[in-house]
This record gives C-alpha cells, structure tokens and sequence, in this order.
C-alpha cells in the first residue's frame, strides 16, 4: 500500500518534469531535452525521488522496467535507452545509449557509457565529426561495482570490479577487474556455471 502510494505521489511529482521536457525537446532535441530535465530529476532526495525518476524515465526512456532503481544524481543522457525489470543504479551514475538486461545491480558512481567514440579524433586533434554514440548491452544478472567505467557489451552473469575500465566486451558468467579490465580466475564461478 505504502509503495502505491508513493508511486502515485512520484507520478504527480513526474508531471512538471514531463512538461518540462516536452517543451525543450521540440527546441534542442530529444537527447539535449533528457539530458537537461534529467538533471533536474536526479536532484530529487530519498524514495519520493526514486518514484519520481521511475515515473519520469518510464514515460520518457525507450523501455523501462517495472521495479527500477534510480538512485540519487543519476543522469541519463539517451532517449533510446532500454532498462529491464527490478535493475538497480546506484547513486552518481551516468548511463548513455545502453540496453540493460533484468536483475542487474550497478553501484554508485558507474559509468555505462554510449561505446568508445565519444571524442573523435583526427588530424587536428580531438574532432567533432567523428564522434560515435553506439549502443552496449549490460545483460541480466550483471553487477557492476562502484565507479566502474564500462565502454563495451558485458554479458550475462559478468561481474564488474569496483573501478575496472571495460574497453572490450566480457563473456558470460566472466569476472574482469583492473585498467583495462581483464578477467580473472575464479574457481567457485567456474563450478557454477559448469
């Protein structure tokens, strides 16, 4: 009861942002609009902003899941993003054009970012026109650990290390730590899977 409650109140609180961001998105564009609004979303505190954000994402995102957690000052910046069922992120994320599988847990302060092409380069150095946004998948059952920086598809059942820098895709049920992340061996997971 408490948490229909609460959901109806983030619903009401989502409305101003939802206006909000109709408004910029026919000025500056669908990504610019989010990417604005999102920040004024973010900023709201405790289980009232967590119900506003699920409310506000899931009218606005490409797909979202029932149950999402959306924590304090997270930010998403692609419309076209896609979050399953009962996904948890921490708070301080950044999430760009990213597909996210079901049951996945992603601490705070990760960053789930739109592929390794944000800044192109060229003769001239650091080059705007080369700039790609791709999109990464994160599958189910991932958990990704804080302040991790995750540029490549990851699999289902990985784990992510607190920190690690993913530049290349990881397989399922792998674990990768370090910088660049690189897996490592880890008998009980390989039982498991087995």
């Amino acid at each position: 009861m408490l948490k229909s409650i609460g959901q109806f109140v983030g619903v009401l609180r989502s409305l101003p942002l939802l206006v909000r961001y109709a408004l910029l998105r026919r000025v500056v564009g669908a990504d610019r609009a989010l990417s604005l609004v999102s920040e004024r979303a973010a900023g709201i505190p405790a289980l009232l902003g967590v119900y506003t954000r699920q409310a506000f994402y899931g009218r606005v995102l490409e797909a979202s899941g029932n149950d999402v957690h959306f924590g304090y000052q997270t930010l998403l910046s692609k419309c076209d993003a896609q979050i399953g069922d009962r996904v948890y992120l921490g708070r301080f994320c950044i999430v760009g054009r990213v597909t996210i599988g079901s049951d996945t847990r992603i601490a705070d302060g990760v960053q789930l970012l739109s592929g390794r092409h944000h800044h192109g380069t060229g003769e001239q150095g650091v080059n705007a026109s080369s700039v790609r946004h791709d999109r990464i998948t994160i599958g189910r059952n991932v958990w990704i650990g804080a302040n991790a920086v995750v540029m490549a598809d990851v699999c289902d059942g990985a784990i992510i290390g607190a920190g690690a820098v993913v530049t290349k895709p990881v397989a399922p049920n792998e674990t990768v730590v370090g910088v660049p992340a690189k897996p490592i061996h880890n008998p009980t997971r390989s039982r498991q899977a087995a």
